[in-house]
């Protein structure tokens, strides 16, 4: 059976990737909100949603059966979980990709010149829209705006930006983390300055600020492998999306 949590905090694992975005949700905007609800299946199976995704780390007993059927109730666009999750649900998956980590004893501090910390959210979007492919889509102008400022607020996000003069040319942003583990959501860097370093500094500069035991991201099939393995990133998993409203 899948029970609602209003006041405990999801029992998730915070060092793993799903499990550090769906705990850091909850830290940063709680459980009573309209835009994010947070289940749990008997046995432990941890669902959430956020706004129009839903999120899962599965337990071992989970009954796909059940969580299979409620997710068909929630008002979501797209579920994201991993491989073998979305195997267990027999969900066909639209975007998928590899999980890669980055430990901390892997990470090589270097000295950076033009780095600052969270710069702004506008400028932040700016580069993002730039560098948008058919596998990297930026959400729209304003919910992005507002969810950022106020992770980085609350200190549940930073990002690293490099700059050329004073223009923003590339960033890195986290927007979940945990004592433990962190979760980088966004790399990016101006068309015509890519292969210059700009990206590889960003990544470097915020995983030297974050200090994180584990540091994730979530690779497109296909992209960028070689550049997040040169920085010390390694295999973890995978990862599937399925568009909701073609299922």
């Amino acid at each position: 059976m899948l029970k609602i949590l209003t006041d405990n905090a999801p029992d998730v694992s915070p060092e793993t990737p799903f499990g550090c975005r769906i705990a850091s949700a909850a830290a940063t905007y709680g459980q009573s909100g309209p835009f994010e609800q947070f289940w749990v299946q008997d046995g432990g199976t941890v669902l959430a949603k956020i706004d129009d995704i839903a999120l899962i780390e599965e337990k071992d007993g989970m009954d796909a059966e059940e969580v299979l059927a409620f997710l068909r109730t929630l008002d979501v666009k797209k579920f994201s979980c991993s491989e073998e999750t979305a195997k267990h649900l027999g969900l066909a998956p639209s975007a998928w990709g590899e999980i890669m980590v980055l430990h901390a004893q892997n990470h090589k501090e270097e000295a950076y010149a033009d780095v600052r910390f969270d710069p702004s959210p506008r400028e932040i979007y700016s580069v993002l829209k730039q560098s948008e492919t058919n596998t990297f889509r930026v959400p729209e102008f304003e919910p992005f705006y507002m969810d950022l400022s106020y992770r980085t607020r609350h200190g549940a996000a930073l990002s690293a930006g490099v700059y050329q003069g004073a223009r923003l040319v590339s960033c890195a942003v986290c927007t979940a983390m945990t004592e433990r583990a962190a979760v980088i959501s966004a790399v990016a860097c101006v068309p015509g300055l890519r292969r210059h370093g700009y990206g590889r500094t960003a990544v470097n500069a915020l995983a030297g600020r974050l200090k994180r035991e584990n540091i994730y991201i979530f690779r497109a099939e296909g992209e960028n492998e070689e550049f997040y393995r040169s920085l010390g990133f390694e295999s973890y998993g995978r990862w599937v999306e399925v568009d909701f409203q073609n299922t």
